[in-house]
């Protein structure tokens, strides 16, 4: 008569200790009992790990830990959740997975997993990470690879194929030196501006330095987003690159959607904007596809998010400026804004932040032009 879970059985083996083995359940492709075997060199040492393992077996706390390797889980959970995040965010997860752990950690078993293992693979990629030439990764990088392990391990802890995260006891390396941020000034940004003048993507620049929007958010807007009346814009949506195309979705965050206000001089360039693409409209006639998009390419579709940034750095080097990326354009506008005497709390309103910390540790830095204008105002504090 076979066992049930948690029956199990005691025997002195010929090399003089106990062993005792437990019916842990039944394997569903074979039908066979599954069996853990306790050692010990006492029997009562034995009895009770048997005893404690039979509690585990009863409340359902007990976990087999999987026979599965680590590259292959984060492969299988990543993918397990392609249709609930976003499309950038799982290709950076795929690209983080493929590139920099599967190579060093992908043949350990989940259950071997050490937090060492991960401590000195994340030390590495600091030291000396990059794929093409030589040096480390951005301690930016090396986050964003604990990111991945630490979600992808505490998905495996909930579905019990192992008991802890390993990520828990990893420390992430520490930054050698502040990594600076970088931006342009505003001659460079008036520079820059006036060497993309007639370029195709001159609106999504323009609107890059004077409303800090990302470039996802700037491919997603709408004319119908604009209220040149009030003088503000919405952000309502944003465009993201798929297997399938350019797709549009919500911005992740309640805090993304929001409104951004705009200048005389930000309404007069939108306008005559949208005169350009009202004539474009006309000469291509029914060929034209009208999204009511701001920012277009050709014959009225999306633009592909991905040729922003070359087109960018062409308009960039042509300009002989400092090299930064897209992205900086929104921390160069927001360097700009608090230069200009902008408030900390308005800031946050117009990136779009879920809180006043995170605009603040982000641009806690000052600019020698604001120490200019910290002189001015000290100057005026006791002025009668």
């Amino acid at each position: 008569m076979a066992r049930g879970n948690g029956e199990g059985t005691i025997v002195k083996r010929k090399d003089g200790r106990w062993m005792g083995a437990v019916t842990t359940g039944t394997d569903p492709k074979t039908g066979n009992l599954k069996r853990k075997y306790i050692y010990g060199s006492k029997r009562k040492e034995v009895a009770r790990k048997m005893t404690e393992l039979k509690q585990k077996l009863f409340d359902g706390s007990y976990i087999k830990q999987s026979e599965i390797k680590l590259g292959e889980w984060l492969t299988q959970w990543n993918e397990g959740r392609k249709n609930s995040i976003s499309y950038n965010t799982y290709k950076t997860y795929e690209k983080a997975i493929r590139l920099h752990i599967k190579p060093e950690l992908g043949e350990v078993k989940l259950k071997n997993l050490q937090a060492r293992q991960i401590q000195n693979l994340l030390n590495n990629k600091y030291e000396d990470g990059k794929l093409v030439g030589e040096g480390g990764l951005s301690i930016h990088s090396v986050r964003g690879i604990y990111r991945v392990l630490n979600a992808g391990l505490k998905q495996a802890v909930k579905e019990k194929l192992i008991i802890k995260c390993p990520t828990e006891a990893v420390e992430l390396p520490k930054s050698k030196k502040e990594e600076k941020m970088h931006t342009w000034n505003k001659e460079q940004v008036i520079k820059f501006l006036d060497q993309a003048r007639d370029h195709k993507y001159y609106m999504i620049f323009f609107l890059a330095v004077n409303t800090g929007m990302r470039r996802g958010e700037l491919l997603g807007l709408k004319w119908e987003d604009i209220d040149f009346n009030k003088m503000r814009l919405e952000v309502k949506r944003q465009a993201q690159r798929t297997d399938e195309g350019v797709v549009f979705t919500s911005p992740k965050t309640s805090s993304g959607k929001r409104f951004i206000p705009i200048t005389n001089y930000i309404s007069k360039e939108l306008k005559r904007h949208k005169i350009r693409q009202s004539e474009k409209r006309l000469a291509l006639g029914n060929n034209y596809k009208d999204h009511d998009l701001v920012n277009d390419n050709e014959i009225g579709d999306p633009i592909n998010p991905g040729s922003i940034y070359t087109e960018y750095k062409k308009v960039s080097r042509a300009a002989n400026l400092p090299e930064i990326r897209f992205h900086d354009l929104r921390h160069t506008f927001s360097t700009l804004f608090l230069e200009n005497g902008g408030n900390i709390k308005t800031l946050q309103q117009i990136l779009g932040h879920a809180s006043i910390s995170q605009t603040m540790d982000t641009y806690s830095h000052v600019t020698p032009e604001m120490l200019d204008n910290a002189a001015k105002n000290i100057e005026k504090m006791y002025c009668i």
